[in-house]
């Protein structure tokens, strides 16, 4: 299994309170938005998709691409996410939208019949597995997807620039490094949920998706915009926060900072 019960668990555990902590935080809102920023702007996704979702945990996404147009099946391990999520889309049925529990092992076997022009990941679902079942995925993907189909992940990478820093003045030498670990690390997602984490640069990324998938493009999410974790430091320091997220806007583009933000947006096309 990819994604075992004590995952489920842990994840159920953290979805009630999910939306509080991250989606409608000050922070997780700004590393929301430079995610469809780089989806409008650069038009990642063409009009219409057929998109899966993976890791959709409360929906916030997948209602979002559906109001845009989108045609949207959301997949989650976690039936309390699954929850919530057919919850907060509920009385949006003009949408073509979908929420279904499926695991990332299961993902091949429900949806193997169907084709997607775009399989999308935000914020870190895909860390949740390692380098070896990462690899598995990408050929269950490379089966879901139509020709030229699409991979937009949005990944936590090696190098988080604000994580360093904070663990490093905190003296907490352990933590400030941790991500460069090659094994997983425990992460807290919330209500005492904790899940093992592994991380990936985006080179590794690559080399993980060839010779299927060619790399088009790469964007640092969260570079001056802090960890959702720093939430309550920031509670009191609104314009703080507001000019970091414009220096957010001024550096996304440059793609050579994406491993030193919290979360990097990465674009790949099936060969």
């Amino acid at each position: 299994m990819l994604v075992n019960d004590t995952t489920h668990s842990q994840f159920d555990v953290s979805a009630p309170n999910y939306d509080a902590e991250f989606t409608t935080s000050a922070i997780g809102k700004m590393q929301r938005e430079q995610v469809y920023f780089a989806l409008q702007v650069n038009k990642l996704v063409k009009s219409k998709s057929k998109i899966l979702e993976i890791n959709c945990g409360t929906g916030e996404d997948a209602i979002w691409l559906a109001n845009h147009g989108h045609s949207v099946l959301a997949t989650d391990a976690s039936e309390e996410m699954i929850r919530v999520a057919k919850q907060k889309a509920s009385g949006l049925n003009k949408l073509d939208l979908q929420f279904q529990q499926a695991e990332f092992s299961a993902l091949n076997t429900k949806y193997g019949t169907q084709k997607f022009d775009l399989i999308f990941s935000n914020f870190g679902g895909l860390n949740c597995v390692n380098k070896t079942v990462f690899k598995q995925l990408m050929d269950d993907f490379y089966s879901l997807l139509n020709p030229d189909g699409k991979l937009i992940f949005v990944i936590m990478g090696r190098k988080c620039f604000w994580e360093r820093m904070y663990f490093l003045f905190k003296g907490n030498n352990k933590k400030a490094f941790r991500r460069m670990s090659q094994s997983a690390i425990s992460a807290e997602l919330g209500n005492g949920a904790k899940q093992n984490t592994f991380y990936f640069s985006p080179s590794e990324i690559r080399s993980i998706a060839e010779p299927n998938f060619k790399l088009l493009s790469t964007k640092p999410i969260g570079l001056f915009v802090p960890p959702s974790y720093l939430n309550k430091f920031f509670l009191n320091k609104k314009y703080l926060l507001l000019f970091l997220f414009q220096m957010e806007k001024l550096f996304s583009p440059f793609s050579f900072l994406s491993d030193y933000a919290d979360h990097y947006l990465i674009y790949l096309k099936k060969k």
